[in-house]
């Protein structure tokens, strides 16, 4: 990945279409905007001093997911506090992105950085709660899916994941001096057991119907200067997950900590008490993601100089310390 290069082609882009996105193409700032969480998409702000716009490309391969999430944007900014889309990119502006989203770009904080943030949790909770069940989205998304269970729902959002992710660990390994081959192995052992305990579980038998965010980590819901909060990334939207998803990645820094009593209930008042049984799974789940997935992402990092020591470091530490609470809560 080449940022500078790809800034500059940005660039070019938007000089030629800057009447339409309503800009001054004589005072154009383009910056990439890194995602700690992983290179999948590539994101850039862009400025003229008055206007800042929000780009998101995806490569071939993953533009279906902002097509759908363009298809369903109208409906996202007027219900569930999601920026404006402005511009649909059918170029192909980057090499191998060839799709893309322009958005308003939202001047706020992570929800991560702050402090005193219960009430804005509160909210986003009765969004989301809201979001599982809408029909409308259900019926703007059409799915065959007609048998997909939760089990399927889980397997697919997480173990999917960890198999690939295994592929390239095994593949790369002589880039990661810090891990060795048995424990890679048992990272594939506990992946086959999690996978055999959501399969025999019975409250992960029934039909996946929920409406899921799947990515709703305290870094995408950001908070303006009115203190009014925003959620963004929806491109792995889903219409038949399981809001058990959502619920344990946006708790998840609550999960197990003083607070936690206070908001387990509040998710078993929402969602009742077949989704929180799947809940501690999908902690589980979470938990072995930042042990398995942050190993993914170091090695895609290394192809990337720019961001290399960066991604690393904060890949192996994160590694590092789930590992460690993953083997002290779960190994056998």
């Amino acid at each position: 990945m080449e940022l500078h290069h790809n800034e500059k082609r940005i660039k070019k882009w938007v000089v030629r279409n800057a009447d339409s996105l309503g800009l001054d193409d004589s005072k154009l700032d383009v910056r990439y905007i890194y995602n700690p969480g992983g290179f999948v998409n590539q994101s850039y702000r862009v400025s003229d001093g008055e206007t800042t716009l929000h780009i998101k490309l995806a490569r071939t391969e993953k533009a279906h997911r902002l097509k759908q999430w363009a298809t369903i944007s109208e409906h996202l900014s007027a219900h569930y506090n999601v920026p404006k889309l402005i511009e649909v990119i059918t170029e192909e502006i980057i090499e191998g992105y060839t799709f893309g989203l322009v958005f308003h770009y939202i001047e706020g904080k992570s929800l991560s950085t702050l402090t005193n943030v219960n009430p804005i949790i509160e909210n986003v909770l009765h969004s989301l709660h809201h979001l599982h069940s809408d029909q409308e989205i259900q019926q703007m998304i059409r799915t065959d899916k007609h048998e997909y269970s939760y089990a399927d729902a889980f397997a697919q959002e997480y173990i999917s994941r960890f198999l690939e992710d295994l592929d390239i660990i095994r593949s790369q390994q002589h880039l990661l001096d810090f891990v060795t081959s048995d424990s890679i192995t048992w990272f594939e052992s506990e992946v086959e057991a999690l996978e055999q305990l959501v399969r025999s579980t019975p409250s992960f038998q029934k039909k996946a119907t929920d409406i899921v965010h799947n990515d709703i980590n305290w870094e995408n819901v950001l908070i303006d200067n009115n203190n009014e909060f925003w959620i963004i990334d929806w491109d792995d939207l889903t219409v038949c997950g399981d809001a058990a998803m959502d619920y344990s990645v946006f708790l998840w820094t609550k999960y197990n900590k003083q607070e936690w009593p206070y908001w387990s209930e509040r998710v078993l008042t929402l969602a009742g008490v077949e989704l929180f049984e799947r809940l501690e799974y999908y902690f589980r789940a979470k938990l072995l993601d930042n042990v398995i997935d942050l190993l993914a992402d170091y090695i895609e990092a290394d192809n990337i100089p720019e961001l290399k020591e960066i991604t690393q470091k904060r890949a192996k530490e994160i590694h590092l310390s789930a590992y460690s609470e993953y083997k002290r809560i779960y190994a056998r």
